[in-house]
């Protein structure tokens, strides 16, 4: 497996939260809420690996990294790979209007009274959860990432390949 550097430079979240979630545990179910009104829950990403990718408007790093994560969505196979956003914005126009300027296409969710990111154990921002085909928590990745690296790509296919064997396709 690529070893990778993590960055953490991230924005710090204030409030109380629960206990992180550890790596090799059941990732919760959830339902979302997507920006444009419509909802999604933990059967829609299932026999994918899931990219999900907590974010904040006012957060700069989150901001920064946004970029990286499109390219990510558009580089990887949609049959095998999911990446998602989850705002934690109280103004979903906001996080509406910062996705649109970005030319951001990849399906983003609203989390504005926190509920999910509590239930996750957030404590800084951007942090990305990987989770396998089968649900589990494979890797937290907290701060600032470059999504598109040869490094990431090389994580997400190994993920995919240890949950899958060898019916990656090339």
């Amino acid at each position: 497996m690529a070893v990778l550097l993590m960055s953490v430079a991230g924005c710090k979240r204030p409030e109380s939260v629960a206990p992180q979630l550890v790596e090799g545990q059941a990732f919760p179910s959830f339902m979302l809420n997507y920006v444009l009104g419509e909802n999604a829950n933990t059967p829609a990403f299932q026999g994918k690996v899931l990219v999900l990718n907590v974010w904040a408007t006012w957060c700069p790093p989150c901001r920064k990294e946004m970029p990286s994560l499109q390219r990510l969505s558009q580089t990887l196979d949609p049959k095998r790979f999911s990446v998602i956003g989850l705002s934690t914005d109280r103004d979903a126009l906001l996080a509406t209007e910062f996705l649109a300027q970005g030319g951001v296409t990849f399906s983003n969710f609203f989390d504005p009274n926190g509920k999910m990111s509590k239930q996750l154990g957030l404590r800084v921002y951007p942090e990305t959860f990987l989770i396998a085909p089968d649900g589990t928590l494979v890797r937290r990745v907290t701060g600032l990432q470059d999504w598109s690296s040869p490094e990431m790509l090389a994580l997400l296919e190994d993920i995919y390949r240890t949950e899958r064997g060898s019916n990656v396709r090339n």
